[in-house]
């Protein structure tokens, strides 16, 4: 079930809403954009530019979303209720939160902070228990960013395509 299925706000002048089909560039451009950046950083933890059928399925399935600000998209992530490549096959309720991108415009106001709260406080709504994250193991910056936001290193999965380390955050759910 799709995390959202119509635009909600997020900021005081941005809304977040599932990607529509015909939007799949908006959203690869922002996801290059990102990509571009951290390479410029050294940092290669993403592709060039996303496959566009791998991005046209998560629109398909309603867990790619954007977040558009005076009608231009400023920032893009996907939520997903499983990613067994990466954490098994697993009964834990949780959504996976992936591919979160904030256009260089846009950042350094604390979006993307904004986006993983947003996806927490939608994770206790639902009963989930945690929201999960998967980084490159070679980006110590988001690393710490995820560790500040309240995130707990799980592990290093070695059978993982490229280095990566897995997060979670318990949601404030009851238990």
């Amino acid at each position: 079930m799709p995390i959202i299925t119509s635009p909600e706000p997020l900021t005081p002048d941005a809304t977040i809403r599932p990607a529509r089909l015909g939007e799949e560039d908006a959203v690869l451009d922002l996801l290059a954009e990102a990509a571009a950046w951290l390479t410029g950083r050294g940092i290669h933890q993403w592709p060039r530019r996303f496959p566009w059928e791998s991005l046209h399925q998560q629109i398909e399935t309603g867990e790619a979303l954007l977040i558009v600000r005076h009608g231009k998209p400023i920032a893009t992530c996907a939520v997903s209720e499983a990613e067994p490549e990466l954490w098994g096959e697993t009964t834990t309720s949780a959504y996976y939160l992936g591919r979160l991108a904030v256009a260089r415009e846009a950042a350094g106001a604390g979006l993307g902070v904004r986006i993983i709260g947003w996806v927490g406080e939608k994770a206790a709504a639902r009963g989930k228990a945690f929201v999960r994250v998967a980084t490159t193991s070679t980006n110590p910056a988001l690393r710490e960013l995820y560790e500040r936001a309240g995130f707990e290193h799980v592990m290093d999965p070695p059978a993982a395509k490229w280095p990566t380390s897995l997060y979670q955050r318990r949601t404030t759910m009851s238990d």
